[in-house]
């Protein structure tokens, strides 16, 4: 039940919710001035997620004339949020339709346009000649926590590149098509994030609403926090040495076709969701727990819930007895406080073949099998790769 977090990875939230109901902003670089506003709507299944957001070309015959739009005078006290709310739209429609880059900057007796009903305001998709013929996102609106999954398709091939606000992820495939996987650390303020997607010249930003997730709070009493807190350095090298491990890209394995199996057969209590807040006897500094804690017996087999290499299976101050396998593609499953290991660095393993037993070793104060995914490094639900 240890949490790396603690030590200043995750940060503190600033807990500020946007309303925003599932319209994608994007601008293109010819189009920046005006903006556009892409309408997410169920992929078709031609892609890889059939419930993704799905962007495609198609004509913009829905945009409403220059003169006769509705406009809106900025009032003192005014919000962005309020005034979306008033006009039924989205924060991030109204960003976009506006070409605003900030939503906390407005002007007293600045004029916006707000439009007219739901059904008339300007839906444009992607332009039918840029060099994108279509992106896909999933989940949307992704929540604290979850793993972006973003497919993009070309009309050529191409190369593709992928931001979300200050951070780049790489973009797998070759050709006409490309994925990349984003992750969404459980503490990410909620709000509109920037998502930069590029296809050769043609660049398109994505206001993304990522939504709060539904986590449970708790104090982990200082009894059980001070050994944590009271070693400081040891901690650390813990965290040095896996992070070291999985922020290594590998250049093959993991898709996002790819999912789960559970690490234990049977039905086990989750005692310690992931993305649990925490705070640490009289600390008021807030973390989020990085994996499931699932409560089993003593021994209680654990196996591999797909493909990968080990690349870690020693004894660790913190994590105990742990494995740490790549799946490829930059993701990576943990297993602490193990009572043994079955398995050794380098070896391969394949879906449902035995780790080791849970147990309660390193800085644990009971059986449990904490299972950890990063993804770029970052600790992401694993749950929401479980399935078949």
């Amino acid at each position: 039940m240890h949490e790396t977090g603690r030590l200043g990875q995750w940060g503190k939230a600033a807990l500020v919710t946007l309303v925003a109901f599932g319209v994608l902003a994007i601008a293109t670089a010819s189009a920046a001035a005006d903006g556009l506003i892409v309408r997410a709507r169920p992929g078709d299944g031609s892609g890889m997620q059939v419930d993704a957001a799905l962007l495609s070309p198609q004509p913009a015959a829905s945009g409403l004339a220059a003169t006769g739009a509705p406009t809106y005078v900025v009032q003192p006290g005014d919000t962005l949020s309020a005034i979306a709310a008033r006009a039924g739209l989205d924060v991030a429609a109204l960003m976009a339709w506006n070409s605003l880059q900030d939503p906390d900057r407005l002007a007293v007796g600045q004029t916006l346009k707000t439009g007219g009903s739901v059904a008339s305001r300007p839906v444009l998709n992607l332009p039918a000649d840029g060099a994108l013929t279509g992106v896909q996102i999933w989940p949307w609106p992704p929540e604290q926590g979850q793993t972006v999954a973003v497919w993009l398709h070309a009309r050529a091939p191409i190369t593709f590149t992928a931001q979300l606000d200050a951070a780049a992820y790489p973009v797998i495939g070759q050709g006409r098509h490309g994925w990349t996987l984003i992750p969404i650390p459980p503490l990410t303020p909620p709000g509109l994030h920037r998502l930069v997607l590029a296809a050769g010249e043609q660049r398109l930003v994505v206001q993304v609403p990522i939504q709060p997730g539904a986590f449970s709070q708790i104090n982990i009493p200082a009894a059980v926090a001070d050994p944590i807190l009271a070693q400081p350095a040891q901690v650390q090298a813990d965290l040095t040495r896996v992070t070291a491990l999985w922020t290594v890209f590998g250049a093959d394995g993991w898709t996002t076709r790819s999912r789960f199996r559970l690490p234990l057969v049977g039905d086990y209590p989750r005692t310690s969701p992931y993305g649990t807040r925490r705070t640490y006897g009289s600390d008021p500094a807030l973390s989020a727990h990085a994996g499931e804690d699932f409560s089993a017996a003593p021994g209680t087999p654990v196996y591999a819930p797909a493909d990968g290499t080990v690349v870690l299976a020693e004894l660790m101050f913190v994590r105990g007895n742990a494995v740490l396998i790549d799946h490829g593609h930059g993701v990576f499953t943990g297993y602490w406080h193990l009572s043994k290991l079955d398995v050794q660095a380098g070896q391969h393993v394949t879906a449902g073949q035995r780790l080791g037993a849970v147990g309660s070793t390193g800085l644990s104060t009971g059986a449990h099998l904490h299972w950890e995914l990063r993804i770029a490094g970052m600790a992401v639900d694993p749950l929401q790769w479980v399935g078949p």
